[in-house]
């Protein structure tokens, strides 16, 4: 009797999954076993389908995580910039230049977040889903 055709997306998610949180919590969630997720690394090697299902659901998560972390950052960084210039006292050439550059990096920060984030759902809404 043949066996039953894998499931190349399920696979994918697994290895996926288990990158991110490890094997033993992966297989739990997945429902498979240690061996079973042993054996989809393997055939990453040599079947094509399961190594671009894995290297597009990789590049995705990774990407969708690496924005909402940013996001994250960038959202405390201006408050915490609000309240640094909200508490400066005077207008010296020195300050002006350390709240530009900041403000600056930001805006450079929040440019490279909106060219990552394109194709990336919610990518800048400042919410971690």
């Amino acid at each position: 009797m043949a066996s039953p055709k894998r499931d190349n997306a399920k696979a994918a998610r697994a290895l996926v999954d288990a990158a991110l949180r490890g094997d033993a919590q992966a297989c739990e969630h997945h429902g498979i076993a240690i061996r079973t997720l042993q054996n989809y690394r393997k055939l990453l090697e040599t079947d094509d389908e399961l190594a671009r299902f894995y290297a597009e659901l990789s590049r995705t998560v990774t990407t969708q995580n690496w924005a909402n972390e940013l996001n994250l950052t960038l959202t405390v960084a201006i408050r915490k910039q609000g309240e640094m210039i909200r508490g400066i006292e005077g207008g010296n050439a020195e300050t002006i230049s350390a709240v530009t550059g900041a403000i600056k990096a930001l805006s450079e920060i929040a440019i490279t977040r909106d060219v990552l984030g394109q194709g990336v759902d919610d990518a800048g809404d400042g919410d971690a889903d």
